[in-house]
């Protein structure tokens, strides 16, 4: 079962799908294709939840939210009764039912903050510094308690930017999407900085293959970094879609936001050696393939 059918949640489940498996989606925005495998229901973490809808399955995937590094906290105590206390009933519920696995979509671009530690890997701490990082992170521990306290296995995908056909570059995440709109309107780009600031980009269709191997893991509760492993700037990325679209690319620079960090690669090399899990989508076939299908 895969709460949340977007980017993430969506590509997920098709390949589950394409793997021959059977998947339900729980979505507020279900999904026009028509794939074999997968039931669509409309619906969200304030549904009723059924027993029934959940017995039998292998694992639950919880890839839902609608926060974004850059979302304003109206108060921290409604972050948490709203984005994280669901959750961790879901699990709850989860567990109740001995579904072995549950898979939780983090952040590996938010949670680990300033650090100096790049690439960065698992066991660094994490110090976010927005309330996406932050409500992340706060997931993230009471799930592994409710792993703790039921044995049921937790696995933890901190993604670090996935970009693909079909992210929307209109809202407050996607920088890839939005260049690529940018390009396509011929229109302005914004970038909140200098436009050096790096991150660690990740196609989509490699994230979902991450997804669809955390689901029938079979090693203990485990967090793991899913990124493309290499470090690249925003204004290289424009560079890159400028070129590979052969369309330029205005850029114009705000000031910097408190919310965003200057660097961010992952260090990917535990999913590699547990999950038998590797990014195969360069960077440049990407962009390439999510232009030709803007």
């Amino acid at each position: 079962m895969v709460y949340g059918g977007g980017l993430i949640g969506g590509a997920a489940a098709r390949a589950l799908s394409e793997a021959g498996q059977s998947v339900t989606v729980i979505t507020r925005a279900p999904s026009l294709q028509s794939l074999p495998f997968i039931d669509w229901r409309f619906g969200d973490l304030s549904s009723e939840r059924p027993d029934e809808i959940m017995a039998g399955c292998q694992a639950v995937i919880y890839a839902a939210g609608s926060l974004s590094p850059a979302s304003l906290a109206p108060s921290i105590a409604q972050l948490l009764a709203s984005q994280v206390i669901p959750v961790v009933e879901l699990a709850e519920q989860v567990a109740r039912l001995q579904i072995p696995n549950f898979v939780f979509i983090s952040s590996g671009g938010t949670v680990y903050g300033q650090t100096d530690v790049v690439p960065t890997h698992e066991d660094v701490q994490t110090a976010p510094i927005n309330a996406y990082g932050m409500i992340k992170v706060q997931t993230e521990q009471a799930l592994m308690e409710v792993s703790r306290r039921s044995g049921m296995r937790v696995i933890i995908l901190r993604v670090s930017n996935p970009y693909g056909p079909g992210q929307q570059g209109t809202r407050r995440l996607g920088f890839i999407a939005a260049a690529v709109e940018a390009a396509a309107r011929g229109e302005p780009l914004t970038i909140w900085g200098d436009g050096l600031s790096t991150r660690d980009f990740i196609y989509l269709a490699d994230v979902a293959n991450a997804v669809r191997l955390a689901a029938s893991y079979q090693g203990r509760s485990d967090i793991f970094n899913i990124g493309g492993g290499s470090e690249t700037s925003l204004l290289q990325i424009c560079d890159l879609v400028s070129r590979i679209g052969g369309v330029p690319i205005e850029v114009r620079h705000q000031e910097a936001r408190s919310v965003d960090v200057r660097r961010s690669v992952l260090d990917v090399r535990k999913a590699a050696s547990l999950l038998d899990w590797h990014p195969r989508i360069s960077l440049e076939d990407g962009i390439r393939a999510t232009i030709g299908r803007a």
